[in-house]
């Protein structure tokens, strides 16, 4: 937004009418079946990382090349649907992502060579990458002020999306997948298979399910932003009508601030270089000011380093382990997914935390919240370095999975919080495009490094001590201000 005062005006009158509205049942549906779209990232992230060793034995690889393809589709995914939800709109990308998502992962299990199977994980990733960036934007631009701590609570989505991942891996892989290199024929090793079939069929229900319960409208911030006053008012109105709700908004209050200067309707550049211009506006929009290039280069650090400390810390981890001991760890397949399973569904207590500390305890903010997640989770990493038993490998793997989700509940709503309305969708995308990109760098790290070291461990905690540090320095706080 930056300096136009008349958009920062007309985001005031919106902002009074959703307040005005209140929440209703149709935020209601945004918020689970948002949430659902949103665990289907994790959830692809995990089936990759959960069958890839038994897709490598079947195929004869070794390197992690799928989790690259992965990491590539969700950074070539998050820039497309980042950028075209700020220039043609949310709805479109947030009804079509989350069907292609689902068609590629379904599909990824029928694959019966290696090129296929790589190039459908970064189809699948790519169609995903859109959820991340949509689903806390457009829940966002629909909330009343009061209710903007329940975006925290969308991690715990997250945590059931990886819950899930793992669930069926537990059910289908320890009795279905070869045991090593060899002797891996496809028919001996069908475990993968039934993982990506049975997530894509999960995925594809979501994807119904939000275009038929949901019937997604255009997000009047959206609309104003891009000068198309009328549609956000009526918009507004048909809500609080069908929900008996008052709202006063009329579009002469509008129109009476004038026209906006930083942002256009896409509709009238449809070329490459009205396209190119356009995305130009968004991206000084969000260094349009000392505050927001603060806030913008401070996130974008965050995310940097939170890409490269939990994947870090979760593709060393195993390799550690396995140099401590044979009952540190679990000794057979289905011991080693119940483990797993246990951590995982842990992770969703982490977001109920996060959102009952800013409820309850209001003064801490997002930042504060922000901090006591990152500060635990370096403490709890360290302490890892000294378990010696499985139980304590159990447990503390389920509180860094808690305290981690603490941050990643806040930081996945801050950061669209504090990004302006115009360019939200495009600084969503490029902080999630930064934390895919460091991801990409782990497989590489893990590859040439010495993984029986304490050193990945302690850096990993490092990482996210210093993110912890660096949400006490972000110049905004979205509790004390309407989000515009």
């Amino acid at each position: 937004m930056g300096d136009d005062m008349i958009l920062r005006e007309k985001m005031k009158l919106i902002n009074d009418a959703i307040d005005e509205i209140g929440f209703t049942w149709y935020h209601l549906k945004l918020f689970f079946l948002n949430g659902m779209g949103y665990a289907t990232d994790t959830q692809l992230n995990f089936i990759e990382s959960l069958v890839r060793t038994f897709v490598n034995y079947q195929f004869g690889y070794r390197f992690a090349v799928s989790n690259e393809a992965y990491a590539g589709g969700m950074i070539l995914g998050g820039l497309f649907w980042g950028f075209s939800a700020d220039l043609v709109g949310r709805k479109l990308a947030f009804n079509a992502s989350l069907f292609l998502s689902a068609i590629f992962t379904i599909l990824t299990g029928a694959m019966g060579n290696f090129p296929t199977y790589c190039l459908f994980v970064l189809l699948s990733s790519f169609a995903a990458g859109g959820n991340l960036v949509l689903d806390t934007c457009v829940f966002l631009e629909f909330l009343p002020h009061n209710y903007q701590w329940l975006l925290t609570l969308f991690a715990f989505f997250w945590g059931i999306g990886q819950t899930i991942a793992v669930a069926l891996a537990y059910a289908f892989l320890p009795n279905n997948s070869c045991e090593g290199y060899g002797d891996c024929p496809s028919h001996k090793n069908m475990g993968w298979r039934y993982v990506y079939f049975t997530n894509g069929c999960i995925v594809l229900a979501l994807a119904v399910l939000r275009v038929t319960v949901v019937r997604l409208k255009e997000t009047p911030k959206f609309l104003v932003a891009n000068n198309r006053d009328a549609e956000a008012v009526q918009i507004l109105h048909d809500i609080a009508s069908k929900y008996g709700r008052q709202c006063s908004l009329t579009l002469a209050q509008l129109e009476a601030c004038g026209t906006i200067a930083s942002n256009e309707d896409y509709r009238q550049s449809v070329n490459v270089r009205g396209t190119l211009r356009l995305m130009g506006q968004h991206l000084k929009i969000l260094f349009s000011s000392k505050k927001m290039t603060r806030s913008t280069v401070l996130l974008f650090v965050s995310w940097l380093c939170l890409g490269i400390a939990y994947p870090l810390y979760s593709s060393f981890l195993p390799v550690y382990l396995a140099t401590r001991g044979a009952n540190i760890s679990a000794d057979t397949t289905a011991g080693v997914y119940r483990d797993n399973l246990i951590s995982n569904s842990a992770s969703t207590a982490g977001p109920i935390i996060a959102g009952l500390l800013l409820y309850y305890v209001p003064r801490l903010g997002r930042r504060g919240v922000l901090a006591i997640g990152g500060l635990s989770t370096m403490a709890f990493l360290f302490g890892y370095t000294a378990i010696r038993n499985r139980a304590q490998n159990v447990a503390l793997s389920s509180l860094v999975y808690v305290t981690l989700y603490i941050y990643y509940g806040v930081i996945y709503a801050y950061t669209p919080e504090v990004m302006p309305s115009a360019a939200r969708a495009t600084g969503n995308c490029l902080c999630i495009v930064c934390t895919r990109i460091t991801t990409a760098m782990v497989p590489i790290i893990a590859w040439y490094s010495d993984t029986s070291s304490l050193v990945p461990i302690w850096i990993c905690g490092a990482f996210v001590g210093i993110i912890g540090l660096i949400a006490l320095a972000l110049p905004f706080e979205p509790s004390k201000s309407r989000v515009v």
